[in-house]
């Protein structure tokens, strides 16, 4: 507690305090003070109490020293009512995000985010302090996510870290578990699948013996990774895994971010059955999360990523006229704040999934056309 102390107050005190402790070692030997009690400053000792021998100075040094420190850790206290308010806010961000534009989360959260880190960066109680780091990595959860939706890879891959690395500073084993699922999604659209199967696996060790929606998610995105690297045995397993997680968590319908239920879990069978080559069992998947997307018309991101998937399995099909004009609308008609790097990118996979020989067809080359023109735009 001293050592956090000295490195906060400034060099002139700390060497008055050092210079005291010297002193005191020497004067008082083994002995101490008497323990305070009621939490409040002892007034300073009497002179006819004081024994023969002992420094009167010394002794009002110390005294004065304690009161600084009791001052300190006063003023490092936040109270629980304003760390209660913080979190409503957090809650209601993570309830919006699948609404709002990733542009729009960055403008609300980092004010939010750098608020918590005002306090954090003071002494607070053990309790306060492990709220601050959970509001930390969820609020740092969001702005990863919005820019890894914008396609800044690096940032959005340091702010990942930085939201495990305030989970890790928890005893939430659940949260340590969605911060790893949900950083799987920024190798998998961007990097390379091994690293989302890496990350996925550690989200569900975080868990082992615990069904939890974090584990359900981290098992979908192992299967959608492994399908892309051509693991179809493993796929299936971790699908099945999804599937029976998410089965027994019985999840309400919910568009919280983060939250993993039944059309969740289709977004990523519909991603995994389309890597699979199984477009016939991806449809069926697909038809049936775009109905229940439909109950959510705020929500347009992953809907957008569904129709993207489908095309994506017609194109494989062959039928790649009709693929480029699935894709084209979705390009067409998804608003301009949601139209970001990520839906770009899987716009792209339409195009490299069309064979070589249907290239040249000019509903290939104005889907091309497109998606160049979205990849320059700003974000």
């Amino acid at each position: 507690m001293l050592d956090t102390l000295l490195v906060q107050v400034g060099a002139e005190v700390r060497e008055r305090f050092e210079q005291i402790l010297t002193e005191g070692e020497a004067a008082l030997g083994s002995r101490r003070l008497p323990a305070r009690r009621g939490g409040l400053p002892a007034p300073p000792p009497q002179p006819a109490a004081i024994p023969v021998g002992y420094d009167p100075a010394l002794l009002a040094r110390l005294d004065d020293t304690r009161a600084l420190v009791d001052r300190t850790l006063a003023a490092c206290t936040v109270g629980t009512g304003m760390v209660e308010l913080m979190e409503e806010r957090t809650a209601g961000r993570v309830l919006a995000y699948t609404r709002t534009p990733p542009s729009a989360v960055l403008g609300t959260v980092l004010p939010d985010l750098a608020e918590v880190q005002s306090i954090s960066v003071e002494r607070q109680p053990a309790a306060i302090q492990a709220r601050l780091s959970e509001m930390t990595a969820v609020l740092g959860l969001l702005i990863a996510d919005a820019l890894m939706k914008l396609g800044q890879i690096e940032r959005a891959n340091y702010w990942y870290g930085t939201a495990r690395m305030a989970a890790d500073d928890t005893g939430n084993s659940r949260l340590r578990s969605r911060v790893r699922a949900q950083h799987a999604m920024l190798p998998y659209y961007y990097g390379t699948p091994e690293q989302a199967v890496i990350l996925a696996r550690a989200a569900q060790a975080q868990l082992p013996d615990r069904v939890d929606d974090s584990t359900a998610l981290a098992a979908a995105a192992e299967a959608r990774a492994l399908a892309r690297l051509g693991d179809a045995d493993g796929a299936e397993l971790a699908m099945l895994r999804a599937r029976r997680r998410t089965d027994e968590l019985r999840e309400p319908a919910t568009d919280e971010a983060f939250r993993f239920s039944e059309k969740r879990l289709l977004l990523y069978l519909s991603g995994t059955l389309t890597n699979l080559g199984r477009t016939v069992q991806a449809r069926r998947v697909q038809d049936q999360a775009l109905q229940l997307y439909r109950e959510s018309p705020g929500v347009v991101i992953d809907p957008a990523l569904i129709e993207l998937d489908a095309a994506i399995g017609t194109a494989l099909d062959g039928a790649v006229d009709e693929a480029c004009e699935r894709a084209t609308r979705v390009l067409t008609t998804l608003p301009s704040e949601h139209r970001t790097t990520i839906v770009v990118t899987r716009a792209a996979a339409v195009v490299d999934a069309i064979p070589e020989p249907s290239r040249g067809r000019r509903a290939v080359d104005e889907l091309r056309q497109l998606v160049a023109a979205g990849a320059g735009e700003p974000r």
